[in-house]
């Protein structure tokens, strides 16, 4: 064949391609669609998932359907999702704890999420709680500082275990705070909890959903939140930031799709999640799960709060010799 003709050939196959990938992408969804959830059912991640799927479905006209694959605290339903193929039909319920804690905590791990994802929107944040047994002589958290560096390894915090947003929340403030607290790890929340209410420990960071109802009752004494400004329905507590300022220990949640999803998919995927997280009802029913609901945002700024989320906990972990189970 002369090589004009195959020039020709296979500029027209090109053409027609991208002429094919075009019509795709105009068209989607035309099929159902799977939200991986890298959890069990019924836990606050595969609760939001179901409330995002919903609203995605509605959009689409199109069924989303929820796929749980847990393992590995996250990881094996994670490690799928990046495998899978980069064309709108397979999305990723994200973490904090999977996207940006892991890769600084595991070497094994069996993807990298700034590599292997791309980000399409931000959903909510989860807020942890700083809270003392109401024997602990401080009401806020310059009094906690200054109670710390007055008794060095005297006082305890409990943990919910290693390498969770809660214990990596107390052994930030330990480092920005220079103080010597004794770490006392539990095997979650349910176990830590009567420990400090019993006193055998005196502080602990946790979830709202797990703290919030014994502060309400007085059996705690909460002293901040964790996020960088005040969590909108507790505005009476106030954040740790504005005693430390840049002190910002947030969990959150999100949907992100594989590496090389084109842009115009993420776009159509971010739209409805943007008028979602703006609804009364959501930011309501985030709020039962403890959750506050983020700002509408672009794919691109997702992308950028991941970055900066990673890079912060890289710096944590390097910083105070976190390891999983040490």
């Amino acid at each position: 064949m002369p090589w004009h003709r195959v020039f020709l050939f296979v500029g027209l196959t090109i053409c027609s391609l991208a002429s094919a990938e075009a019509r795709a992408q105009a068209t989607y969804p035309e099929k159902s669609v799977r939200l991986i959830v890298p959890f069990p059912a019924g836990g606050a991640t595969d609760i939001l998932a179901r409330l995002i799927a919903e609203r995605l479905a509605g959009a689409f006209g199109k069924p989303v359907v929820v796929e749980n694959v847990s393992g590995a605290a996250g990881a094996t339903g994670t490690a799928q999702a990046a495998k899978a193929a980069p064309d709108g039909y397979t999305l990723l319920t994200a973490v904090a704890t999977t996207t940006t804690l892991l890769p600084h905590l595991r070497r094994d791990l069996p993807y990298d999420p700034l590599r292997d994802f791309e980000a399409v929107t931000l959903v909510a944040s989860f807020p942890n709680l700083l809270v003392v047994r109401p024997a602990v002589a401080a009401t806020d958290v310059r009094q906690l500082i200054d109670l710390l560096r007055a008794n060095p390894g005297k006082l305890s915090y409990a943990s919910s275990g290693f390498g969770a947003s809660p214990h990596l929340s107390a052994e930030w403030f330990k480092l920005i705070t220079k103080t010597d607290v004794l770490h006392v790890p539990f095997t979650g929340s349910a176990p830590a909890l009567p420990a400090l209410l019993g006193g055998h420990v005196d502080l602990m960071f946790d979830t709202l959903p797990s703290v919030l109802p014994l502060v309400q009752e007085g059996k705690l004494r909460a002293l901040g939140v964790t996020t960088a400004e005040r969590v909108p329905f507790l505005p009476n507590i106030p954040a740790i930031a504005e005693t430390l300022p840049d002190f910002d220990v947030t969990s959150w949640l999100g949907v992100v799709v594989p590496a090389g999803t084109p842009a115009e998919i993420r776009a159509r995927i971010a739209a409805p999640l943007a008028e979602f997280i703006r609804e009364p009802a959501v930011v309501a029913r985030l709020r039962d799960v403890g959750a506050v609901a983020a700002k509408p945002n672009t794919p691109e700024e997702f992308a950028a709060w991941m970055r900066k989320d990673h890079d912060k906990w890289g710096r944590v972990v390097r910083e105070t010799g976190i390891k999983l189970g040490n």
